[in-house]
């Protein structure tokens, strides 16, 4: 029997969109590359679950340039379905214009600051290709990416990969929004800023050790250290990104030989 890719057209009841209902090939299936990293503990639990009653949720495509479609919402049934040797499932195909939003808003899995910065460095990163000469402060940009220290802080977890970003996106929520730049443009000036963030990492590290040394080290010591040198802790408004952490470090670099001031606070 022909594996038949013919659909079911419906719109979409909520914006009205067109939409296409199909059992499509595995063969034809690919997980796009800036998806979040499998859980293999899920992919077991969902591959139970279709044993148990069947594979009734879709996985969300759009097709692809050269054939295929690539899957921006269900990794883990596309790979529990392979788990089970099915050779179709369920999909719905959407237009491309969504691709890029249904990966910020995949809530399958709920992602950390780390898996968010990935994806979001990820788009952004094609969106510089494809249309390097958009504003970074576009609504298209800001739809794909959702924050715009998400990518700063997915270019510092690639310089520095022991990064604790959650400690940082405070700061960064404060100083660190969309730019009137092109995107060509304001991909080197993210690079400048994640090269800053990871700088602050490394004069937190420094002192963290310095604690350690004097036998007063504790859990939470990289988040006091950096409460403690937080320039905007009382700040109401959005700051500039270059004053902020050029205080930051100084006030990091100040505790020089005396990394017992942080614990009696700033």
């Amino acid at each position: 029997m022909p594996e038949a890719e013919e659909g079911l057209a419906f719109r979409d009841p909520a914006k009205r969109r067109g939409l296409q209902f199909a059992v499509l090939p595995m063969t034809k299936l690919e997980v796009i590359s800036h998806q979040r990293k499998a859980s293999d503990s899920h992919v077991k639990r969902v591959a139970d679950s279709v044993d148990r009653v069947g594979f009734l949720a879709p996985v969300v495509v759009v097709e692809r340039d050269g054939g295929g479609y690539l899957i921006i919402d269900g990794q883990h049934r596309f790979l529990a379905a392979k788990e089970l040797g099915l050779r179709r499932i369920p999909a719905v195909i959407a237009p491309r214009d969504v691709a890029r939003r249904m990966l910020t808003l995949n809530v399958e899995k709920e992602p950390n600051i780390r898996e968010r910065s990935a994806v979001a460095l990820s788009i952004y990163r094609e969106l510089v290709e494809a249309e390097p000469e958009l504003g970074e402060d576009d609504a298209e940009v800001a739809d794909a990416v959702q924050q715009a220290h998400y990518v700063t802080l997915g270019l510092a977890y690639q310089a520095s990969g022991r990064l604790a970003g959650s400690l940082y996106e405070p700061i960064l929520r404060r100083c660190d929004g969309f730019m009137d730049e092109a995107l060509a443009e304001a991909l080197p000036i993210r690079e400048a800023r994640a090269g800053r963030v990871v700088e602050a990492h490394q004069l937190v590290r420094e002192v963290t050790d310095r604690l350690k040394d004097a036998g007063a080290w504790h859990e939470f010591a990289g988040a006091q250290i950096i409460s403690y040198a937080n320039p905007l802790k009382r700040a109401r408004k959005q700051h500039s990104f270059d004053q902020t952490f050029d205080k930051l470090v100084a006030k990091l670099e100040s505790l020089g030989d005396h990394p017992e001031k942080v614990l009696r606070g700033g």
